[in-house]
């Protein structure tokens, strides 16, 4: 993510305990498409998991009996570790194929890198990228044609539609070639959801909800009273470090606040850069009055003039975001990932789970399983015929069924195991806690801690909700039959009594307060240099203004900070920039409009 920090989604799209992905967050550089860039997740929690698959698996990658140790040096945008890949997923990748990966990522070493590594030559054995810069370095000659190795990898021939489609929108690609594997391909359809839970939506612990009355919230008004109620009552947690309704995080931000950029989902428009799309795509700019970034700048504005914003929320990381999570410390989460921090089925018994809590104006923005791919992609940069061999190993076993259960399940024997009652698998005791416990990795399958010896590059071939040809059910745990079994607790009840539906998706869908857009993966125009500039210079103006509106002392600042804004964005050239950006996403809307006319 070039200009921004905010994939930070080492916490991931299969995320082990309830919700998942996908897909947001995506959004970097302001928050791009869906189609143009897959979601990412912080550093410690649900990630894709990696490791040894279940002993009957699909057949083994073709790796021959002996192979010389090799380093790969792999350039992942959505990383958020740098340095050698460690823990069981490394010891996984050592047995199978005698291999080290050593990941560079511009999120820790700072955006210069892309440039400085470009310059020289040379991204990475490995290259994960949005698609935009797959496309220049296409033409810059960063990344290599692998055509003949892209058509020996077992998943090729099911995926070979998504894969035609993807390449042959690649200039310089051409009929018949592969540059590149887009980043979470599914095997359901172009307009499928698979989730029981929206990727982006109000959701807080359902135990102080019930005990504050479960009041209704009709707007964002009536949600901050019931956060404040929660806070009233919970001013700390168990341990007693203190607790707020909200927490925010900066260092995700680009062009606007990412924070921000999430919430504009339960209002119908997705920010894109300097734009906002809607449901209908139809396009306005991010300054636009009546728009989503202005309507959840007010929410967080009012938020913390009832004192339910955590007052850290302007300068703390994600690292320290993350301890609040995992410890109850915030009440209000909405990416679906962030469940994977605190519920389980013995906290979902009790009561405690956290759940979506519906707004009676919301409309969710909610894009389409990624079909076509989530607006990245992985290629090749290195020319090295053993190399490319060892990549070719790689990316079939990464693609396969073994590889997939293995960084959508994880470690097989401790993480999860074949389901007694015929049920496919199901997670173990330890299984279910592991990610947030960061629970300790026996020896035999690595060592170290679970957690942090996840896959490290963060992002994958194929998505969780990929059907496995084994179990008949998707990869990702949160769609086992077992999960989806445990999940039904006191938490999942109670909620269907209270709001009238078996889950938040069958809830929006009856309401009609959910808007399911095609994820179609489109390759946008990367920025000329003006363009580049422009943005440049307008996204700090937009993040600063947009911090200080939070933290205004009163409404009159508010309104002035924000008409400020404006007026300076316009000597920056804005309205360049606004134009630029609905002429590139019109691609996007287009072929949304197609996907769905298809279907």
């Amino acid at each position: 993510m070039k200009s921004c920090k905010k994939s930070k989604k080492s916490i991931f799209l299969a995320l082990a305990f309830a919700a998942l992905i996908a897909m947001s967050l995506s959004a970097c550089g302001g928050g791009a498409s869906p189609a143009t860039q897959a979601p990412a997740a912080p550093t410690t929690a649900p990630a894709a998991k990696t490791d040894a698959p279940a002993p009957d698996s699909a057949p083994e990658a073709n790796a021959p009996a002996e192979l010389p140790p090799m380093t790969l040096e792999v350039y992942s945008q959505p990383a958020n570790f740098q340095g050698e890949q460690s823990g069981w997923t490394a010891k996984i990748l050592k047995d199978k194929f005698n291999i080290t990966l050593s990941i560079i990522a511009p999120q820790a070493a700072g955006g210069d890198i892309f440039a400085a590594r470009s310059a020289s030559g040379f991204l990475g054995d490995i290259v994960v990228l949005d698609n935009a810069d797959i496309q220049s370095c296409i033409k810059s000659g960063l990344i290599t044609d692998f055509t003949a190795e892209m058509q020996t990898l077992q998943s090729f021939n099911e995926y070979k539609p998504q894969l035609d489609y993807y390449n042959s929108s690649l200039e310089g690609a051409g009929p018949g070639k592969y540059f590149a594997w887009p980043t979470e391909l599914t095997n359901t359809s172009p307009v499928s959801f698979s989730p029981t839970i929206p990727g982006v939506a109000p959701t807080v612990p359902w135990d102080y909800y019930r005990e504050i009355g479960a009041p209704e919230v009709k707007n964002l008004t009536d949600l901050v009273s019931a956060l404040k109620a929660m806070q009233d009552k919970y001013p700390t947690n168990s341990a007693g470090d203190p607790s707020y309704g909200i927490t925010l995080w900066p260092d995700w931000d680009g062009t606007s606040i990412e924070n921000v950029n999430q919430l504009t989902k339960w209002y119908g428009q997705e920010v894109n850069g300097s734009i906002l799309i809607d449901t209908k795509g139809n396009m306005a700019e991010l300054v636009d009055d009546a728009g989503a970034y202005k309507r959840i700048l007010q929410f967080y504005f009012d938020a913390n003039q009832a004192g339910v914003v955590d007052p850290d929320s302007g300068t703390q990381n994600w690292d320290s975001v993350n301890s609040k999570f995992t410890s109850k410390r915030a009440f209000l989460i909405w990416n679906d990932w962030q469940q994977g921090f605190w519920n389980t089925s013995t906290r979902g018994e009790a009561g405690e789970n956290y759940m979506m809590l519906p707004i009676g104006d919301m409309l969710i923005y909610q894009p389409s399983d990624s079909y076509y791919g989530s607006g990245r992609a992985f290629a090749v940069g290195t020319s090295d015929p053993e190399k490319k061999e060892r990549v070719r190993l790689l990316f079939d076993w990464m693609s396969s069924p073994e590889g997939l259960d293995a960084m959508h399940g994880g470690i097989y024997g401790f993480i999860f195991e074949d389901d007694p009652n015929g049920k496919g698998y199901v997670l173990t005791d330890i299984g279910e806690y592991a990610l947030m416990d960061n629970s300790p990795v026996p020896d035999e399958f690595g060592g170290g801690l679970y957690a942090d010896g996840m896959m490290q590059i963060n992002q994958w071939m194929l998505a969780g909700a990929a059907i496995n040809p084994k179990t008949k059910a998707p990869f990702a745990e949160e769609y086992w039959p077992t999960t989806l079994e445990k999940r039904q607790t006191l938490t999942t009840k109670e909620w269907s009594e209270r709001f009238g539906a078996e889950d938040p998706m069958a809830y929006l869908e009856k309401n009609n307060q959910v808007g399911v857009v095609p994820f179609v993966n489109v390759s946008l125009n990367p920025d000329p240099s003006d363009i580049s500039v422009i943005r440049t210079s307008c996204g700090p103006l937009v993040c600063d203004a947009s911090w200080k509106m939070i933290f205004a002392k009163d409404q009159a600042e508010f309104d002035r900070l924000w008409n400020t804004l404006k007026t300076d964005l316009q000597g920056f050239d804005w309205a360049k920039l606004v134009q630029f950006d609905k002429d590139k996403y019109k691609a996007l809307v287009d072929e949304r409009a197609r996907a769905l006319a298809a279907n």
